[in-house]
């Protein structure tokens, strides 16, 4: 059996809305003591993106519970792919181990 390895990069676009006004500093700072050290909104978009891109953070319910958010429509946050189309690209071709 010959085995090889290849990496491959997987991009997806996700669009992600929230209310600013609910990421206070009180907000933020509590955030920050239980789980990231997430010191701007940013840092929340990328997260957030990255949570709907692994399938945790779904288009249902609307209302859905994210540890360290809460419920989604609380915070005024959405999140949505904006193509069904990932592309992909092998990135590395290494030998098995």
């Amino acid at each position: 059996m010959a085995l090889i390895t290849k990496t491959v990069e997987v991009r997806q676009i996700i669009s992600v809305t929230v209310d600013e006004d609910k990421f206070s500093e009180q907000f933020m700072e509590e955030f920050r003591a239980s789980f990231y050290p997430f010191f701007d909104l940013d840092d929340h978009i990328q997260h957030l993106a990255q949570l709907t891109a692994r399938d945790i953070i779904t288009e249902w319910p609307k209302d859905q519970f994210v540890e360290g958010y809460g419920p989604l429509t609380d915070m005024g946050i959405s999140c949505a792919e904006q193509d069904e189309c990932l592309e992909t690209e092998i990135v590395k071709v290494g030998d098995a181990a």
